[in-house]
C-alpha cells in the first residue's frame, strides 16, 4: 500500500458541466456535496486506501453533520480544485475540511467542514477509527 503524506496532495480537479448548474447558471448548492464526496474518496486514495481498502480495515465513515460556506460563484466549464485537511480527529469521529478554488485563479468558492462518524457495518453502531485511518489522517 503506497501512502502520500496527506499535506502534499494537490487535492482533486472538477470540471463543471452542464447538469450541475441551476437557471442562474451557477452551480447548484447541493452539488458542493458531490464535489465534497468524490475529493473525499480521492483524498483517502491518496493517503493509502482505496475504497475497498477503507472497508477492509474496519473504517465506515458516514456523513452526521455538514457546514459549506459560498464564497463566489462556479459557471460551467470551471476548473475547480478541491482540497481535503483532516482537522480533527476523535476516537469514532472526524472533521475533513474542503476549499474550493477555481484552478485557473485560485479565486476562493466555498469551503465546507463534514464530521463523519466511523461506524461498524454490522451493527451500524459507532465504533474506534482503525489505527491506520489514523496514523494516515495525522500525516
Amino acid at each position: 500500500m503506497t501512502q502520500t503524506s496527506s499535506a502534499a496532495w494537490p487535492g482533486y480537479l472538477h470540471r463543471v458541466r452542464y447538469s450541475e448548474v441551476d437557471p442562474q447558471s451557477i452551480v447548484f448548492n447541493s452539488r458542493y456535496l458531490e464535489f465534497f464526496d468524490a475529493a473525499m474518496t480521492e483524498f483517502y486514495r491518496a493517503i493509502g486506501f482505496s475504497p475497498q481498502g477503507i472497508v477492509e480495515v474496519g473504517f465506515d465513515p458516514v456523513l452526521m453533520k455538514v457546514e459549506i460556506q459560498y464564497h463566489s460563484s462556479a459557471v460551467i466549464d470551471d476548473l475547480l480544485r478541491i482540497g481535503v485537511e483532516c482537522s480533527r480527529i476523535g476516537n469514532s469521529s472526524m472533521d475533513l475540511d474542503f476549499t474550493v478554488k477555481r484552478e485557473v485563479d485560485s479565486q476562493l468558492m466555498a469551503t465546507g467542514k463534514i464530521t463523519y462518524v466511523n461506524i461498524d457495518q454490522v451493527t451500524r453502531k459507532s465504533v474506534a477509527i482503525p489505527a491506520e485511518i489514523r496514523a494516515a489522517l495525522k500525516s
